[in-house]
Parts: structure tokens; sequence; C-alpha cells
């Protein structure tokens, strides 16, 4: 089913589908790929109430299938995954129904939503490349496992823009999260590079007071990725810090983000800020 939506590829997903991929999202640490018969023995299901199962999944992209010891074996992809962190998010009341894709990238989609009184949401599927994470050894678990990256990155994000939030750090306000998504407030603006701004010294002294927040009241925490492409300035010039799965508590990364963020100012703006001071401002000592 190549041509479905994600909200077409939910709808269709009932109980025993979503139970084949619990399983095999839960004992992903253990098993790339999971016999046949394994995931019969432990979901419960009959014969016949499986293999109508796995050939839906195979259908709409949930799974992956190949040979392990001559059984046919099953491996949860990142369709699996959006299908459940979206039933998670419905389960929770934070998400009634999705909307279109509006952005993608190398390690995430971003599709519009809708809450239960029918507000504007952004829902971020994050989906870190397999490349980066591949197995040596099947069943090797000394290389971070791509699945299991992905989730990091989702939970990860997700706490850094609370956190940055509820001390009234410049972040869209986080609303959830269910495996590999996170759903945020809907912001309307566009990126830092592509905006013309009246009062740029403001808007720099704002993301600089957002860094200062994490790195303050948040133990030491860094955006770890900061440009222009990931601050959004709305039309009143609020600027919004978006795009932390790459936090961290990593000083020279703090560095790197200040000297991304000051040179666009200072190429785009000539605002001229003193490197040394900035970083002692953003670190509380001044």
């Amino acid at each position: 089913m190549p041509s479905l939506t994600l909200a077409e590829r939910v709808a269709v997903t009932d109980q025993l589908d979503y139970a084949v991929l619990k399983y095999l999202l839960n004992n992903r640490g253990k098993f790339e790929y999971v016999p046949k018969s394994i995931i019969r023995d432990n979901t419960g299901l009959t014969n016949g109430e499986l293999e109508v199962s796995l050939l839906k999944l195979l259908k709409t992209g949930a799974l992956l299938k190949t040979k392990v010891r001559g059984e046919d074996s099953y491996s949860i992809t990142f369709t699996g995954l959006d299908i459940l962190a979206t039933k998670g998010l419905y389960a929770k009341r934070v998400l009634k129904r999705l909307g279109i894709v509006v952005g993608e990238g190398k390690e995430s989609q971003v599709v519009y939503g809708y809450d239960f009184d029918d507000n504007l949401l952004v829902v971020k599927f994050h989906r870190v490349g397999r490349r980066s994470y591949k197995r040596n050894v099947r069943g090797d678990t000394t290389i971070k496992d791509w699945v299991l990256k992905t989730l990091e990155n989702a939970r990860r994000e997700y706490e850094a823009m609370n956190c940055v939030k509820q001390n009234m750090g410049n972040v869209p306000k986080p609303l959830g999260l269910s495996i590999n998504a996170v759903v945020l407030e809907f912001v309307e603006g566009v990126q830092l590079n592509k905006a013309e701004l009246r009062d740029p010294q403001k808007a720099l002294d704002s993301v600089l007071g957002t860094l200062r927040v994490a790195y303050v009241y948040c133990g030491g925490l860094v955006h770890g990725d900061l440009s222009p492409y990931n601050v959004m300035v709305d039309s009143s010039e609020n600027v919004f810090v978006i795009d932390w799965p790459q936090a961290t508590r990593d000083d020279t990364l703090l560095i790197n983000d200040l000297k991304n963020i000051l040179g666009h100012f200072k190429e785009k703006y000539g605002l001229d800020y003193d490197m040394d001071r900035v970083e002692e401002y953003v670190k509380g000592k001044a």
C-alpha cells in the first residue's frame, strides 16, 4: 500500500496488528528480526490471526521480512513506529487526527495534526537513519540500534524542550511524547535565515536568553546543533528555538552553537558581540 498516508495506515491497523507491533518494539533490545513462531507464542494470536496481521503490516510498510535460520522473521520499520506513536497520542487525548506532511529531514518527518478541540499542532516523527547505527553482527547491541536511537532522540528532545519551556525559555510548548513522536504547539513563522528583522538585537538577545535558561535551569543543557535554520521567527519577531534532539551537556558544543548564531547576526546585521562575555552570560556567570 505505497500510496497510503500515515493517517490511512493508522486507520487500517487493528488491535491484533497493534499487539504484533508492540511486541516487536518491546523486544527490540534483544532482536532485530523476530521469528514468526516467537511472535505467535508471545502475542497469543492464532496461526490464522497472525498470518493475516503480518500480511497487512507488510503491505502497509510497518514491517520488514527476512529469513533467520530458515524461518520467516519480522522487524518493525519507521512506519510501524509512527503507527504506534499515533495510536498512543490518540489514547492520551493529545492528538485527534493527522494532517499533511509539512517537512522532511535526515532524521525526522514533520506533520500537521489536530487536537480534540481542532487546534493545529505539529507532530515530529523522529527517524534516525539505519546507516549510522547498523549492527556489526545480528543481535550485537554494541552499536546503538537505529530504533532505540530514534526513541532516545525523541525522548531527549521532549525532555529538553519541556524543561526550557517550564523555565520561560522561548521554545514551542511540548504537548506530548509517544514512542518516536513529539507533539508541539503550532508556531507560525519563518526560519531565522529567511527573516528580515526590524530589531535584530532583540531577537539575538532572546535566543541567547533561551540558551541561558537551558544551561542554568536545566543542568548545563546545551542545544548542540544551533543554527539559523532551527530558530523560528513569527510576525511580531518573537523567536523560538526548535529542534533539540541533539541536546547535550557538552560545553564544546555550546561554543559551536554560540559561534553559529553570533556569526549569523554579525554577517547579516553587523551585530558584533564579544564571545567570552556571551559565554559567561549563557552560563549564568554574568
